[in-house]
Order: C-alpha cells, then structure tokens, then sequence
C-alpha cells in the first residue's frame, strides 16, 4: 500500500486517460442506475429504488452493519451496481440489486462521504470528512487501491475526478485541493472577478456541499457569508435575515473552477444567483448540484425547498436562473436523466423525491411510506431549524438555523456578530451535538436557560423573524434525538487510556469543570486572563462547553483564538484554564490523543 506521506504519483494512478478534461461522475444522495431511481434513506438505513415515472417504490434494501449508519451518497457504476457511503459508521457498500454481487458494507474512514467515479470507471473516490483524507477504491471489489494516510484536509466532503486530477472539496474553510502527479494545490473559491454585490468584498467562502463536472467546467455549490464585518466601515444591520441596500449577508453560491486554467474560478462569470425579493429566486442552502445538458446545471436548496436550474455560462447574475421549481421538504440531492431530460430529488425531511421534467418544466413530488425512528416533534424541530421558507421564522429567506448549524452541526468560522440588538461580539459557532437538554445552559456566556428561549432570541433578534406559530419547542427535540457529534478517527488506545487518566487527575483538573459523561459541570468560570480580552472578545466568564467532537471544533475558545487543541493547552493567555501548560511533551502528547478521542 502507498501512502501520501511517500509519494502522491500513486494517488492518481487511474485517475482517467491522458484527456486533460475526461471528467467522471459524482455522487449524490440520489441516483439512476439502470432503469431505476435509487435513493438513498439516512434515518432508515436503506436504500430504495423507484420507478423513474410513477415513483413507484420497487426494492429497499438495507445498508450498514449497525443502526445509525447513515447512508449519504450513491453512485452507479456502469454493470448497474451501486456504491453507496456510510456517513456515520464510516463504511462504504457495494449494492447489487439482484443481491448476487453485492459486497460489504467495508469499514472505511470515520465520516465517508461524497464519491467521484474515475472517468473509466474503474475506481471511485471517497471523501472522508471526518478523518481529513480520502481513499482511492476498485469500483469492482472495493480494494482499495491507495492507503492514504490522514491529509489534514479541512472536513473533505465533496471529491471529483477530471483527467488525471483528484478534487476535494473542503466543507469548511472555502477551499478546494487539486491533487495531481507530484503535489496538490489549495485553491480559494472566493469570487476573483467583479463584486457582483458590494457585500461580496468583505464575504467567506463556506460549506461546500457539492461539485460536479458541467460543460468542461467545475461547478461547486457553497455559501458565502458575512461573517467578519469591519466596525469601524460597516453599517450596523438591523438583523441577519434582511437584506439592506441589496446586500445580504448570506448568499447561496455556485464557483465555476476551469481545469485548463490550474482550477481557478472563472473570473467572468458570476458566483451568486439569488434575489432575496421575495420572488421566485429566494434560494438557501446549497445542497446538491447535477448537469442538466446544454451548459445548464440544477442546484437544490435543502433549507428553501427548491432546485434552481442555472445558466453556468450566463455572464451577469440576473441572466443565470433559467427556471424555479418547488420541491418537498429538505431536498437534499439530484440526479439527471440526460437522454429523457427528466430530474429526480430526494427530499429528505419529508421522505418525497420529485420528478421534474425539464422539458415541459412540471413537477410530480410523492411521499415514499417510510417509518420514522424519531419522535413527530423531533422530526418538524428539523424542519424548522433547516427552514428559511417560513417569513415567521426569516422573512426574507436569507438565513436559516442550519446556515450556521448545518444538519445541527457547526459552520467552522467565528461569527463577528454586529446587530442592532445583539451587542458587538465574536464568537465561535458551537457544534449542537453539544446542547442536548442536560447540558443546558446555553450560550457561551450561558444567557439561555433552555432551547425555546434561546431559539426565540435568534429568531427575533438574528433572523428577522417575528416568531409567531413558530413551534420552538421541536427544536430541542430535532437536537436530542437526531444530532450526534461526529466520529473522531482511531488512535493509539494506550496513548488515550494515558491521556483519560491525565484528565481525570488532580494534576491536570481538567475533569473539574469537564466531567464525564457530557465533559461539562453546566457553570461559568473564567478561564481567558481578562487583559487579553480585547471590547469584541470581552467575557469576564464562560460556560462551560461540552467536548464531544472536540476533534473537529478549531478554532477554540469563545472567540476562536486557539487554532488548534495544542495551541489550547499552552496558551499564557488561559493561565485559568487548569494547569496543563505545565505538562511535559508525553503527558501533552497522551492528553490531546484522549480529547481527540471524544
């Protein structure tokens, strides 16, 4: 086996023929394989097959060794099998729908995610959100034909293959790695032509979420946000939900990378496509993207329940939608029928996929009878926190919860929050697997006794919303029952049993506010020396935040002032913070592997 720390020629070994622009395809949470439609189901562990026309249901078959497997994406290979990943057990699974050649489910890297076929066909790709890498498998056997060692990538979600090139897509941090013969290349997918709104200059590239090969292009479906802000030049906003003097602070984007040009966004052509007014171009949450022929691409919107169909060689962003179509609750993924020119969407907070017809523009949406394993009021929670829909909840559909919460989870970026109402602050967006019911309070400075109480105030005070027949109550629910923190990769067991006897040691005291099982006594302490608290970062005291996929959660600390869990330990600045700035290299060493380990 070859590892990336020997060599990168092996990585692409098979990546596609000598064509500079031979492109394979990529998965999606949906797909055609045959003469089917297979779905995937995450809360049911299985996947499904449907009639291409009547959405009747033919087939469900499960997936995953265990409960809770999440299968996330899918992708047809060309003898009719199907690859499909398993997001939270971090397996991958190879279907045969005649269940004579099915293979798995192969435990493979903790967060498997998006697939990228070779444009042979011969292997596919995976990202492994959670371990930092991706891995190189034969599509026929899922051998794996390259034992990648962790890249370090940030949260790797999306992968694609063009030519001899590997792209990833970064889920956090707006950026894309280009992996080819002898070396990889780190691209930013912030817009390098015109500002095509004023508010885009001082915008970050976040949450890729998908990427697929159009028309010799890259497309990559991603968010930009406002999330620095400049006090001493920007207007104050009323809120986070409205738009003021055109500008909202969270744009739905797709970035066009050209694989001649070394994987640069195209600097004529626009990112952004929606108008937040209130007309039929009102797009949030990017969530899938797919060819639809002719240089035109679908994307779908899991937080506004629609797809967009875009002109991706439009050169102004009024020309760049062609069509809206309204879809079922949380479309989550699509796939392209190019021959009938006819598109599916899995709607995955409703358990509807709808058909569209591309060519008379109607659609057919059907709910699928599938049985829940979570409580009514958990399922419409997740409805709400992922719905910019609602004028109740935001008016304008600029934000959603899930805009900094994605799936419940967290956005990676230090929000420089600048409101009317919300007095100026920085702070770091906290994953929710961390705010189950018993870890209440919430907040960093622990203001909210309880969720309703702390949705109401974002709703109102953030999100424009005026809160009325707004269950909140669910919310607590949704997070309860469905987030779960992420699944850290493995390490050393000795190191991390050392590590577990330093935290929970007198010498350490890090078990003092931090106490098993949920790592937090649910009381605010003041851990930060106050003189190095500058007016954005003030907090004489903080709650204490529980540590569960403490692995994931750079930057650190309240205001994100810590990049890493090293730099945590021995900061001079958090002299309150226990005493493990005082430990030697080993003890360190052991104590990062077990807080790694949560």
């Amino acid at each position: 086996m070859w590892r990336f720390g020997i060599t990168l020629s092996v990585v692409v070994a098979g990546c596609g023929p000598p064509t500079p622009l031979a492109m394979g395809r990529v998965g999606s949470s949906i797909a055609l394989v045959g003469s089917h439609i297979a779905v995937v189901n995450p809360d049911q562990d299985s996947v499904t097959l449907l009639d291409p026309d009547t959405l009747d249901e033919i087939q469900t078959i499960p997936v995953g060794s265990k409960s809770g497997a999440e299968p996330h994406a899918l992708v047809a290979t060309s003898d009719g099998r199907l690859i499909v990943t398993l997001h939270r057990t971090g397996e991958i699974q190879l279907i045969d729908p005649s269940g004579s050649r099915s293979i798995g489910p192969v435990a493979l890297c903790p967060g498997a995610s998006g697939l990228a076929l070779t444009p042979d066909g011969l292997n596919v790709y995976v990202a492994c959100e959670w371990a930092g890498n991706f891995v190189e498998l034969g599509t026929s056997d899922l051998r794996v034909g390259a034992d990648l060692s962790p890249l370090f990538l940030t949260r790797p979600r999306v992968v694609a293959c063009v030519g001899d090139d590997v792209v990833v897509g970064h889920f956090t941090g707006g950026a894309v790695d280009r992996f080819t013969n002898g070396g990889n290349t780190t691209t930013g997918i912030l817009p390098r032509g015109p500002t095509y709104r004023p508010a885009l200059t001082s915008m970050t590239a976040n949450l890729i979420t998908a990427m697929v090969p159009v028309d010799g292009k890259i497309l990559v479906a991603h968010e930009l946000v406002n999330n620095t802000g400049d006090t001493t030049s920007e207007k104050v906003a009323d809120d986070y939900g409205s738009v003021t003097d055109g500008n909202p602070k969270i744009n739905p984007a797709v970035t066009a990378l050209d694989p001649a040009n070394g994987f640069l966004p195209f600097v004529s052509l626009p990112v952004i496509y929606a108008s937040f007014d209130g007309g039929s171009k009102v797009f949030n949450g990017p969530s899938a993207i797919a060819d639809a022929g002719h240089g035109l691409a679908l994307v779908t919107h899991i937080s506004t329940g629609n797809v967009a169909l875009i002109d991706t060689n439009a050169t102004t962003v009024d020309a760049r939608v062609k069509v809206t179509f309204l879809t079922g609750a949380g479309a989550s993924g699509v796939a392209v029928d190019l021959t009938r020119n006819i598109a599916w969407v899995d709607n995955a907070f409703d358990y509807s996929v709808t058909r569209i017809d591309l060519t008379n523009k109607t659609t057919m949406t059907r709910v699928r009878n599938l049985v829940s394993p979570y409580s009514p009021a958990a399922l419409a929670g997740r409805k709400i926190f992922h719905d910019a829909s609602n004028p109740h909840i935001t008016p304008s559909g600029v934000v959603a919860c899930s805009t900094c919460h994605p799936a419940g989870g967290d956005d990676g970026l230090v929000w420089f929050v600048h409101t009317s109402k919300i007095p100026l602050k920085r702070r770091r967006t906290p994953n929710l697997a961390n705010s189950h019911s018993q870890t209440a309070p919430f907040h960093w400075d622990a203001q909210f006794p309880d969720m309703p109480t702390l949705a109401r105030s974002t709703i109102t005070d953030l999100m424009a919303g005026d809160d009325l027949l707004v269950d909140v109550n669910s919310i607590q629910a949704y997070i309860d029952e469905i987030v779960k923190a992420p699944i850290p990769p493995a390490g050393d067991p000795n190191a991390i049993a050392r590590g577990q006897a330093l935290f929970m040691s007198a010498t350490t005291q890090c078990a003092t506010c931090h106490p098993p099982p949920d790592f937090t006594d649910r009381m605010k302490h003041t851990v930060l020396n106050p003189n190095s608290l500058t007016s954005d970062d003030v907090m004489p005291s903080t709650d204490t935040p529980a540590l569960h996929g403490l692995f994931l959660r750079a930057p650190y600390f309240h205001d994100g002032r810590s990049p890493t869990l090293e730099d945590l330990l021995s900061r001079p600045d958090a002299a309150m913070h226990g005493t493990t700035s005082m430990l030697s290299a080993q003890d360190k060493t052991d104590l990062l592997a077990f807080l790694g380990s949560l």
